[in-house]
Formats: C-alpha cells, sequence, structure tokens
C-alpha cells in the first residue's frame, strides 16, 4: 500500500430509487435545451421507464436525436467511430445523456470528446491522450457492474490487433451520473449477474491491489459489503428496488476505488477471452477471482481477513490466515448461489487450445505485477487457466 498517492473524483451524482424523474429540473437547472440521448437497445425494448424518463427529457428539453445503440456485443473503435460521426454533424449540443451498461456509457463518454477532438477513436487510445474536455455529459447505468459512471476510463476492442485498450484519463469522466434501480429491474439475470461479478471484481483487486491506498481501502471495503450484501437478492428477490440501489452504489464505489488504485489478474485475464471467444467481461472476472484469492492466500498473503470482518464482525479468535481462507469459502458459497460458472468450455476454451490461450496473456504482465503476490504471465497465468478448463 502506497504511502503517497493520487486521488480524483469529477463526476457529480444523483442517488436514489426514481431520481431520474428529476432529470428535467435538472437539465432547466444546467440550461441544457438542446440534448442528444444513446440508449442500449435493450433498455428501448425491454423497459417501460425508458418511455417515462423520455418522457420527462421532452417536456424539458428539446432532444436533437436520440440513437439506439447495439447491445449485442462489447465495442469496437470501428463502431465508435460511427457513433461518432453521427454526433459530429449534429450542431449546438449541450450534453449527451447516456443510458445503458457500461458500453453505453463507455460510448458516451468518448463520443463527447470525439465532438471536441479531431481524427478517429483509435488515435486517443491509451492514456491521457485527450487534449481538449469533451462536451457535459450525464451517465444513467441501467446494469450495476462496470462503474462506467464514474471511471476516467471507456473500453474498445482494436479489431486489428484484435485487444482491448480504450481511451483512458483525462477529460474521460462522466460529467453527472444518476444512480436509480428503477432502470436495473429489466436487466435480464444473466446480465445482472456479469455485471455484479464485474463490480465485485473491481472491489476485491482494488482492495488488494499494490496501488491501493487508505483512501481506496474505504471505498473497496464498503463497496464489497454492498455488493456481497445485495448479490443475493438477484436469485431471492429480484423485483427488490432497495437491493438493486445496494448493487448501484457498491459498483459506484467498486469503480471509484479502481480507477484511483487499479485491478488484478482477473480483470486482465478477462479482456483476451473476451476478445477472442466472446466470454462477458464480468463473468470472466468471477470465474477466475476465486482461483486468484486462493493462489494469493496459500502464498501467505492474508489481507481478506478485513474483507472477512465485513462480513463475519466481532471475530476476534481467528488468525488473519484462517480469516483468509473463510473469506474465499464464503465467496464459494455466493459463486454457487449466483450459478457463476467455473469453466470455460462452454465458450469453446478447452485443454486443447489453453496453451495457445496463455500464450495472450504474456503483454498483461504489468496488471499482473499489481498482485499483492508475484505472478507470472507465462506459467502461472497457464495454471490457472488449466483449473477452469477440462
Amino acid at each position: 500500500m502506497e504511502d503517497q498517492f493520487f486521488f480524483q473524483l469529477q463526476t457529480q451524482t444523483f442517488y436514489g430509487i426514481g431520481i431520474s424523474k428529476n432529470i428535467g429540473t435538472f437539465l432547466r437547472e444546467k440550461n441544457f435545451n438542446k440534448l442528444v440521448i444513446l440508449v442500449d437497445e435493450g433498455v428501448v425494448n425491454k423497459s417501460n421507464y425508458f418511455e417515462e424518463i423520455q418522457n420527462v427529457i421532452r417536456h424539458n428539453a428539446n432532444i436533437l436525436e436520440t440513437i439506439i445503440l447495439r447491445g449485442t456485443e462489447e465495442p469496437d473503435y470501428d463502431y465508435l467511430d460511427e457513433i461518432a460521426q453521427i454526433i459530429r454533424k449534429i450542431e449546438k449540443v449541450d450534453v449527451i445523456i447516456g443510458i445503458g451498461g457500461g458500453s453505453c456509457l463507455d460510448i458516451t463518454k468518448a463520443v463527447a470528446v470525439l465532438k471536441t477532438n479531431p481524427g478517429k477513436g483509435i488515435d486517443y487510445r491509451g492514456f491521457d491522450k485527450v487534449r481538449f474536455p469533451g462536451i457535459p455529459t450525464v451517465a444513467i447505468p441501467t446494469t450495476a457492474g462496470t462503474g462506467s459512471e464514474v471511471t476516467i476510463n471507456a473500453v474498445f476492442t482494436d479489431k486489428k490487433e484484435m485487444r482491448k485498450l480504450g481511451i483512458n484519463g483525462k477529460y474521460m469522466n462522466a460529467t453527472y451520473a444518476f444512480l436509480d434501480a428503477e432502470w436495473t429491474i429489466s436487466c435480464p439475470y444473466n446480465v445482472a449477474i456479469s455485471s455484479g461479478m464485474d463490480a465485485l471484481t473491481h472491489a476485491l483487486e482494488s482492495f488488494m491491489c499494490k496501488k491501493s491506498n487508505e483512501l481506496t481501502k474505504v471505498f473497496s471495503k464498503n463497496a464489497f459489503k454492498l455488493l456481497y450484501g445485495a448479490l443475493p437478492s438477484l436469485v431471492d428477490d429480484p423485483e427488490n428496488k432497495i437491493e438493486r440501489q445496494k448493487l448501484l452504489l457498491g459498483s459506484f464505489l467498486a469503480g471509484i476505488a479502481l480507477f484511483n488504485s487499479g485491478s488484478g489478474i482477473a480483470g486482465a485475464l478477462s479482456y483476451p477471452i473476451g476478445v477472442y471467444f466472446k466470454v462477458p467481461h464480468g463473468i470472466a472476472g468471477g470465474i477466475f477471482l476465486k482461483s486468484v484469492l486462493e493462489y494469493n492466500v496459500e502464498r501467505g498473503y492474508f489481507g481478506y481477513d478485513e474483507l472477512y470482518d465485513v462480513i463475519e464482525s466481532g471475530d476476534n479468535i481467528r488468525s488473519s490466515r484462517e480469516k483468509s481462507f473463510l473469506f474465499i469459502n464464503k465467496l464459494d458459497y455466493l459463486f454457487k448461489k449466483l450459478k457463476v460458472p467455473e469453466y470455460l468450455d462452454q465458450w469453446g476454451i478447452t485443454k486443447q487450445n489453453v496453451h495457445d490461450l496463455a500464450k495472450l496473456m504474456q503483454p498483461l504482465q504489468a496488471a499482473f505485477d499489481q498482485n499483492p503476490i508475484p505472478f507470472s504471465a507465462t506459467t502461472d497465468a497457464l495454471n490457472l487457466l488449466k483449473k477452469h478448463v477440462r
């Protein structure tokens, strides 16, 4: 954990069940009269709430364009440029409102800066390459997972190089965010689970990574507490808006911790298998997360005792080592309840191609180096992958 650190948080956030109904007042107060809406196609097709909120917006501002984004796969730079070209042709846009999952919000943030910066999206791939601030954005997540509404990242796939590396850093935060559980009720179960695993991975890896600090750990631990407590409701009580609101807050806090500290092994592994085998990002992280924890604890990292204490407060008898192993058991129980897959074969990853897949992990060593225990992109990554193929 670092003795010196930098921390940032720029997104102004409105929180509460039904808070989106106040968006008309918000638009008037900010003098946002001409706007563009980007919305996931799944939200348009499945959420009656979208029509209600769109009417609220329409009565308080001029909707210049509503662009329905594809929701079938994670975005690539070509698709980003396609949307940016539409936005660039629209004159005098005051604000862009993104309503959808993490991919939709990533596109929203990225087209906002492409509106004010020349060139293609891939020209800004990497960190802090955006020169000028984008136009204001409002991020409204309809899933509780990526934390895109608060992070300074927007992830896209480079189809030529077949790897994910987004537009990150300066000017890549959403200006405003509305966290409203009403949007998440229509989210399909498999998407809700994938999103939840994404948020949980963010919380745990930002907690244990080498760049964590006293401030990011506050966000990580509180994110974990909310997520661990509310995720079972996706099975037991999926219409429970109070629990859904907790998931949104947990995802939000985990996103803050993540971009101010860093990620780890499970998150990094999820990128190449997502690009090549279309494994959903959150599910991929969830598949590897327990194995990463086992790897660390078996080699002497017992920092998970703090997270065990979040679940079982008042246990002053057990050692840090015992608590860390018990923490893994509790996580395993949660994953089984949520039916998180353990193996990768349903996406076509088998013993026959695991060695080829392991080669794709070698460029990820910098991310693996964030782990509190040394982890090799060659031998350790291969051994970890072997645990999840059959």
